[in-house]
């Protein structure tokens, strides 16, 4: 069988799992009233369906309304709500996972009134706990949460995890770093644990003995003076004594939160190693975490007794049938995470939540059911980058005849060259899964072939799909035409600039401080070059999430790149840029050549044509509206359900 180590069964306490593939907390905040909806129950079915043995779903608001966080969270005080939610753990329980609920309580209390201790927040005081709340308070928290795990079991989930990482309450009290008190739950390492240790006897109190409690532990914080593997070691053996089933080793804080929510810039797998050691010194299962983005990676740990289990998050939001295709020997179809972080972090993507940049499905299952076209359609694409690759395989797979045009040699488009920036290799695996699946599907694929409006017209198709993209938008200032001025996709797709780059003591210039111009500084930094990146905005890569955003401004810094925001570039002249800063000032940057990253504009000039002439024209991607790549695809999946 392949991968025969990752599909073994296995047990975390007295539930037993189908094999050594759990999903960890991935909060969605779908949830819009309190309430499971459509959207939960189809992103988690689908989860569950894929192959996953165990789903970590959030936790509903332990004691209402005193701990309410808002309607992004699931109550479970009257029966609306409980409702929803055992319909949720009975969509899991029957496509044959197990669901455990995070354990966690707010680090923070907020106040309306000052409330010694606090600090304001806008009109609102906030009281954070790990150092202010009483020994009483302490001990009162404690059987809030150890209830809450005895509600979690009467509404049949299987288990719970118990939050001790991420810079929260427990994992404060944990901390050297953070712990300040002077109690029973402070100073030394069996105090800072005592807070955890207790929950942990009261939850099994609670729930009984049979309940599996997992803990999700802060194994390193690394940080100098933080948790160690030393002393969480210490704090596992603690916690099994006290009933502790599995421990998932997590690191990192939130100082150090690149490691906890890995990005591109993370490599693979960088907390197993802690799992390991984790693993040689208790005889609970270990799961590992932390950018575990392949079977054969999953499979590797498990086999090489790293840990017992694997545990992935984006990995299965990219592809939630990662498991059944490892298992069935479909490796090639299955979509990988390239860890963008772009559309799954932080609050999503505006007026969508949390998807997912290369799964366009991820997060509107309830909406996007591939079903068969009542009437088969002939339809032509226009445009081979990702946004047409994707609406080729989806049109084609609802039975419609398909032929994708692309004027060059290769599919790809500007995608191409995303992965040409330093530490972004794993973004060319999209164009990989693309460009399998289309050779396995129906879909006619026409290279080298400028399609136009009478070439098109020609073949008579019911439909027509624009997936044309975008041209660069250039400034409009005087000099913007100089020879030394270079778009910045120059860069990456012509060999006329590179040697000119390459030699070193270049002094450039970046118009343009978003992901594009900023990447292209990081890629050319070193080699005696002296790059200025100028942004007009109060704030270089605005639209970046935080995670990688730090880590690349960090490279910048280390990469000596100087970054002028608030300003503006207002004209371009031979060896230098004219600047005005937000006073109106203004001055020179000395320029051996500049290069424009300002952003795009669309390439629609077929779609009006094809309208007159064509019965069904859609525009998708930057064709339609300049965003990112996940915000194509998903125009991608909207037009071939529509076509």
């Amino acid at each position: 069988m392949p991968y025969s180590h990752l599909f073994q069964e296995g047990n975390i306490g007295a539930c037993r799992l189908r094999n050594r593939v759990i999903m960890p907390l991935y909060p969605t905040k779908y949830p819009t009233d309190s309430r499971v909806n459509d959207r939960m129950l189809a992103f988690y079915r689908e989860r569950a369906g894929g192959g996953v043995a165990m789903i970590v779903l959030d936790g509903f608001c332990l004691d209402y309304p005193s701990l309410y966080k808002g309607r992004n969270e699931l109550r479970a005080d009257g029966p609306s709500y409980i409702e929803g939610i055992k319909e949720l753990l009975k969509v899991i329980h029957g496509e044959g996972a197990k669901a455990f609920m995070h354990l966690n309580y707010p680090k923070e209390r907020m106040s309306d009134t000052e409330v010694s201790g606090a600090k304001q927040k806008g009109d609102k005081w906030v009281l954070p706990l790990a150092n202010n709340m009483t020994s009483e308070e302490a001990y009162a928290i404690i059987d809030t949460m150890a209830k809450g795990a005895s509600k979690a079991k009467e509404l049949g989930y299987d288990g719970v995890e118990i939050q001790a990482s991420y810079g929260d309450l427990i994992s404060q009290l944990l901390s050297p770093l953070t712990n300040r008190r002077t109690d029973e739950f402070g100073g030394p390492p069996e105090n800072r644990a005592r807070f955890l240790i207790d929950l942990i006897k009261w939850v099994k109190e609670a729930a009984g003995n049979d309940f599996p409690v997992m803990l999700k532990l802060v194994c390193d914080e690394f940080v100098p003076g933080g948790v160690t593997v030393k002393d969480s070691i210490e704090t596992i053996r603690m916690a099994v004594s006290a009933g502790a089933d599995a421990i998932l080793a997590n690191a990192g804080n939130k100082s150090t939160k690149n490691m906890t929510i890995p990005s591109h810039y993370t490599p693979p797998g960088a907390l197993v190693n802690i799992a390991a050691e984790i693993k040689k010194a208790v005889d609970i299962p270990v799961i590992a975490i932390g950018k575990i983005n392949t079977p054969e990676s999953a499979n590797e740990i498990i086999g090489e007794g790293k840990a017992d289990f694997a545990a992935m998050a984006r990995a299965l939001v990219a592809d939630p049938r990662l498991p059944q295709k490892a298992l069935e020997g479909r490796r090639e179809e299955i979509r990988g995470c390239i860890y963008c972080l772009q559309d799954c972090a932080q609050s999503g993507v505006p007026g969508f939540g949390r998807g997912c940049t290369v799964n366009p499905f991820a997060g509107q299952e309830y909406l996007s059911e591939i079903r068969t076209a009542e009437k088969k359609k002939k339809i032509a694409i226009i445009g081979g980058g990702p946004a047409g690759m994707q609406a080729a395989l989806i049109a084609s797979q609802r039975g419609h005849e398909v032929k994708l045009y692309e004027r060059k040699d290769t599919l790809g488009g500007q995608f191409l060259f995303a992965a040409m920036a330093p530490f972004k290799d794993e973004v060319s695996e999209l164009l990989r899964y693309l460009n399998y699946m289309l050779s396995i599907s129906n879909v006619n694929v026409v290279l080298n072939t400028a399609a136009g409006v009478h070439e098109i017209a020609a073949l008579g198709p019911d439909a027509v799909i624009l997936a044309t993209g975008s041209r660069s938008r250039m400034p409009d200032i005087p000099g913007a035409d100089l020879d030394f001025v270079h778009d910045v996709r120059e860069v990456y797709e012509s060999s006329v600039l590179m040697p000119y780059l390459h030699s070193p003591g270049r002094r450039i210039v970046i118009l343009g401080g978003g992901d594009i111009g900023c990447e292209t500084a990081d890629m050319l930094a070193g080699e005696g070059r002296d790059i200025t990146i100028v942004e007009i905005l109060p704030d270089a890569l605005s639209k970046t999430k935080d995670i990688p955003k730090e880590d690349l401004l960090k490279r910048l810094k280390r990469g000596n790149v100087k970054i002028m925001t608030e300003t503006e570039a207002v004209s371009i002249e031979p060896g230098k840029v004219r600047i005005k800063d937000k006073g109106g000032n203004l001055s020179f940057l000395p320029a051996d050549s500049v290069i424009v990253s300002i952003g795009i504009v669309s390439e629609n000039f077929l779609s009006q044509p094809l309208k007159e002439k064509i019965p069904e024209v859609y525009a998708i991607g930057d064709a339609a509206e300049p965003g990112n790549v996940g915000t194509a695809l998903r125009s991608a999946l909207k037009a071939a359900l529509s076509v």
